[in-house]
């Protein structure tokens, strides 16, 4: 699969991604002003991309809509300037033209942050364009391959999560991983085998989450990172697939960080986060999924995930806004993390 293969050069980053979650655990009519497509000069790129840059400073307070439909006519510009200056490297008269559009590619994104940030956004939004603007996204071999796992990870909610108090959970934590990291994996049934049981202790782990304040599991996330990287050991011994590892690692990922979320915000709502530590603890956990899930992982969510992940994103504000007086503080600028984060991610694109 092409499109794995191409995400399996960032194995470490994933295997990261899935270590933090545990502990804080359209081109069609998008034109400019008057709806008419900036001018195209194909003899010369840094006309075209000049004329876009006027154009989008003559938008002002998009709505979301609107927001997208300017991103998918940008990435469409952007393409066709690019492609004429890669047909014209070899052109010692247009030795200057790259620098010139490259000037104009950071003046445009420049642009785009102030289009992003001139209103509130919402958590929805950046889920929603995170999705639209997925690479992964009309890859349906993908989608039929994750659909092919995805009954793996549903059997999960039937077994029982382990049992014991917080410190119990914590000890047979610590030695699953050990084992994990001492043995190895070393098949598809390994695979399977590490990732369901990991799920029953990390949802026991989740019952203690509001009396982890203090505890120092640095130990734990190290170990469930190289826990993870052993996935990819072993697809570099052809013992399993690098599709199976990176399939099954970022679904993985998903159902944690779902999981991980349902939590915070009951504990939020039952009240059960009551110190400054311990609230600005759930904040980072809260904000992690919506930095951390890229498009690779957001083209392997359910459709019942995403909605999950939408209705959760609609109870963020008023969970942050009950932290926030938690802290004591009313200058935490939560209520513009949405934009920044629409804004950081557009600036990847």
């Amino acid at each position: 699969m092409k499109t794995v293969k191409l995400y399996s050069k960032t194995p470490l980053r994933l295997s990261r991604i899935c270590a933090a979650s545990f502990v804080l655990s359209i081109l069609a009519s998008c034109g400019g002003e008057n709806g008419k497509p900036p001018v195209r000069t194909p003899d010369d790129p840094t006309g075209t991309y000049r004329e876009y840059l006027s154009d989008i400073r003559r938008q002002t307070d998009p709505s979301f809509v609107a927001l997208t439909k300017h991103i998918r006519q940008w990435q469409t510009v952007k393409d066709s300037v690019f492609a004429r200056l890669q047909r014209d490297t070899l052109n010692p008269a247009h030795s200057g033209l790259r620098e010139e559009c490259v000037r104009l590619h950071d003046s445009i994104r420049i642009e785009f942050s102030h289009l992003t940030l001139s209103k509130p956004r919402t958590y929805q939004e950046l889920l929603a364009l995170k999705e639209q603007f997925s690479p992964y996204g009309e890859d349906e071999e993908l989608r039929r391959t994750a659909e092919d796992i995805r009954p793996f990870f549903v059997s999960l909610d039937d077994l029982p999560a382990s049992r014991g108090g917080k410190q119990q959970i914590l000890s047979k934590y610590r030695a699953f991983l050990s084992e994990t990291i001492r043995n190895g994996i070393h098949s598809h049934d390994d695979l399977t085998a590490y990732i369901r049981k990991e799920d029953a202790l990390f949802r026991a782990f989740l019952t203690h989450l509001h009396e982890l304040d203090g505890e120092n599991m640095a130990d734990i996330t190290r170990d469930t990172e190289r826990c993870c990287s052993q996935l990819f050991l072993a697809a570099e011994r052809k013992e399993i697939t690098y599709r199976e590892a990176m399939l099954f690692l970022a679904m993985r990922t998903n159902r944690r960080q779902l999981q991980n979320m349902r939590t915070c915000l009951d504990d939020v709502r039952n009240r059960k986060v009551k110190t400054p530590a311990q609230a600005q603890a759930y904040i980072w956990m809260l904000v992690q999924p919506y930095a951390s899930l890229d498009g690779f992982c957001m083209t392997l969510l359910s459709g019942e995930e995403k909605k999950q992940l939408d209705r959760m994103a609609a109870q963020t504000p008023a969970a942050f806004s009950t932290l926030s007086r938690i802290l004591q503080s009313e200058n935490t600028r939560l209520d513009e993390l949405p934009g920044m984060l629409m804004e950081i991610f557009i600036h990847t694109l």
